[in-house]
């Protein structure tokens, strides 16, 4: 009985202990892996560094209310988030709570700067217009206190003490008591963990047309335009005048028509940004008609077809086999 017993109920301690720690790893870990599919192109609310990032964490944070993923009430006000509630309290051994002083429920942060930054200040607009995500990193900690064993067991026979110390009452009055901490609670590791992501990967698909203004914060004319058209682009601001200046001299020696000043967007206009794209749908080549002087001709808005080795024709057909359609890397 003296070995049977402290071992009986320090097994089922250690089940309940063992499965709050899997609770908080899985906290962090499954919230940071979140952020990989927030929507980065959508507009900023709330001061946030791109749409969606408090209501991310605010939604791991309501799932992992009551400390774990697998009961959720998918409610507004969901009963197992309630403040003092006990409906996520049923463990008979050991409880956790976020309301411990050192503990934390899952925080996320992202630092945009300390990823990918150049210290090029053109570059670093670029970042501040569109890239949103960046280095990521969330964090949680969980504290822990026995509700069922007893301290001391036989003192007569061991002075060591069985487990923490015993706790009765409301598992949140307990966890927020003042005093030293270390006598009762066992406090888990921090769970810490970082994402870098990858913001400036477009998802929505792009059509654009050659000469078409488009202001789509999401399509990647405006992204080109953010540098080429920049006045810290000095090949812009030194070709932009010097474009204006030709124009202007071939209409006045009549070498070219009234009607192709560049303000009348009659014509190509180097100050623009002029992009062409076509979506390609299913297994059909990329074409794109383009309007011409003596027609329209039919052309390949990407290296579709080079003629020599046509990646990119042979990662359609080969995608899921081979990178770029090569079957020995660095050989093709």
């Amino acid at each position: 009985m003296l070995v049977i017993i402290p071992v009986f109920m320090y097994a089922i301690f250690l089940d309940d202990l063992l499965r709050h720690t899997l609770d908080a790893q899985e906290t962090a870990l499954s919230t940071i892996w979140d952020y990989a599919v927030s929507d980065y192109a959508a507009e900023p609310t709330g001061g946030e560094a791109f749409a969606g990032f408090g209501q991310t964490q605010g939604l791991a944070r309501q799932m992992y209310c009551d400390h774990e993923s697998g009961i959720d009430s998918y409610q507004t006000d969901p009963p197992e988030c309630r403040l003092r509630t006990m409906h996520h309290h049923q463990e008979l051994v050991a409880h956790a709570c976020w309301m411990h002083p050192e503990a934390q429920q899952v925080e996320c942060t992202v630092d945009q700067n300390a990823v990918g930054s150049y210290g090029v200040t053109l570059h670093a607009s670029y970042m501040r217009q569109f890239n949103r995500g960046g280095l990521i990193r969330c964090s949680s900690r969980s504290g822990v206190q026995n509700y069922l064993l007893p301290t001391t067991f036989l003192q007569e026979f061991s002075q060591v003490d069985l487990a923490k110390e015993h706790k009765d009452g409301d598992v949140h009055d307990n966890a927020e008591a003042k005093g030293d901490r270390t006598k009762d609670t066992y406090y888990l590791p921090w769970e810490r963990i970082a994402l870098v992501t990858d913001t400036w990967a477009l998802t929505t698909p792009q059509n654009t047309e050659p000469g078409v203004k488009d202001t789509e914060p999401t399509n990647v004319y405006v992204r080109v335009a953010h540098i080429y058209s920049s006045q810290e682009n000095s090949g812009f601001t030194q070709m932009s005048p010097a474009a204006e200046q030709l124009v202007r001299q071939a209409i006045q020696r009549k070498l070219l028509d009234t009607s192709l000043q560049l303000d009348n967007d009659a014509g190509d206009d180097p100050r623009n940004v002029s992009i062409s794209i076509k979506a390609q749908t299913g297994s059909n080549a990329p074409t794109q008609r383009i309007d011409q002087g003596d027609g329209a001709g039919t052309y390949f808005n990407n290296e579709w077809r080079d003629w020599e080795a046509n990646n990119n024709q042979a990662t359609a057909q080969a995608r899921g086999e081979y990178y770029m359609g090569c079957q020995q890397p660095g050989k093709c």
